[in-house]
């Protein structure tokens, strides 16, 4: 793991503006994992930093990429912080951009036999494959699309990827989620992958916010969510971090689990969602993850990519192993787990 002189005493305002100005280093014009959260991130920090480059930095992005024709990568576009921009600049362009890519990804996408969305027919060996990190990037999404279009059929569609996800991906005694699942060759791969379950979590919380309380099917996901955080919670290392599979104690302690959950877990409380022991686990998250930000705003000791592409006897050799680095994904989840904390009056 590279080193770095940490920074444990700042403020959670100071925090956001260095993981800030280190995220805007990053370029944006083909949508990949990770993106999204630092999209999210991004436009947090520009809110309450009260500072519009951010916004800036990300509406460029934006509107090069709604100039174009959609492809199979773009479900993978940060389309929660695209209606964030539209409620901020009232683009026509940006909300025209939303519609299309949702009908993309809920009329365009093959359907496995169990109806879950296959988000990349383009690609052989993941033709088949539904992944965990999907239920961060498109029902908070869709469900955005309902609230601010009023078109309550996108709430449906938002549950409707959610629970097609989880049913496919959840462990039935640990409740913990698989990283993915080959609807064709039907495996699993990655079980109790960490930061998997924060993707999936992040974007559950997302969703609930905005899902009207009178939904009729806002009680079951509600209970899905609850469920998860509650196997997550008892996985705490006494570090305030989680490890790269939760359950699998001989892997790393990895950064952007502490970032994930501690932002989530903090979000829950918020919005009265989750009891007073995850606000206990957040704040250890918090100094955990304070312990690898630099004083560049570099969020260190973040797993690199992981593809879910191996056999499962590989799986544990791979998600013990892998080399940590400064990526998007965990800038993204520093800035969101900051945001969090100044909403909640933590700073």
């Amino acid at each position: 793991m590279a080193k770095a002189t940490a920074v444990r005493t700042s403020t959670t305002h100071d925090v956001l503006r260095r993981v800030t100005d280190r995220t805007m280093l990053y370029d944006f014009t083909v949508w990949f994992w990770g993106d999204a959260i630092a999209m999210d991130g991004l436009l947090d920090a520009a809110e309450l930093l009260d500072d519009p480059l951010p916004s800036r930095h990300c509406l460029r992005f934006y509107e090069s990429w709604a100039a174009h024709p959609l492809g199979w990568v773009d479900h993978l576009t940060p389309g929660a912080a695209l209606l964030r921009l539209y409620q901020a600049e009232r683009k026509r362009e940006l909300l025209d951009a939303a519609h299309r890519l949702a009908a993309w990804i809920t009329d365009r996408v093959p359907r496995s036999s169990t109806g879950a969305a296959l988000y990349r027919p383009d690609l052989p060996p993941y033709r088949h494959s539904v992944w965990v990190d999907t239920i961060y990037h498109v029902p908070p999404f869709l469900s955005r699309l309902a609230q601010v279009t009023g078109d309550g059929r996108f709430h449906d569609d938002a549950l409707d990827v959610w629970t097609s996800h989880v049913s496919l991906l959840a462990d039935k005694r640990s409740h913990l989620l698989a990283h993915s699942y080959d609807t064709g060759a039907l495996l699993t791969r990655g079980h109790g992958w960490g930061r998997g379950n924060g993707w999936a979590l992040y974007g559950m919380v997302d969703t609930l916010e905005v899902v009207p309380a009178d939904h009729p099917r806002r009680a079951g996901a509600l209970k899905s969510f609850q469920e998860l955080c509650a196997a997550v919670l008892t996985l705490q290392d006494a570090s305030g971090f989680w490890r790269t599979l939760l359950h699998d104690r001989e892997a790393y302690l990895e950064s952007s689990t502490a970032a994930f959950f501690g932002a989530l877990f903090t979000k829950g409380v918020r919005l009265g969602l989750l009891g007073d022991a995850y606000a206990q686990a957040a704040e250890r998250a918090w100094h955990a993850m304070l312990s690898r930000i630099d004083r560049e705003g570099n969020l260190y000791g973040v797993s690199a990519c992981t593809y879910a592409s191996t056999l499962p006897d590989d799986d544990v050799v791979m998600y013990r192993t892998l080399p940590t680095e400064v990526n998007v994904w965990g800038q993204g989840s520093a800035l969101r787990f900051a945001a969090e904390r100044i909403r909640a009056g933590l700073d």
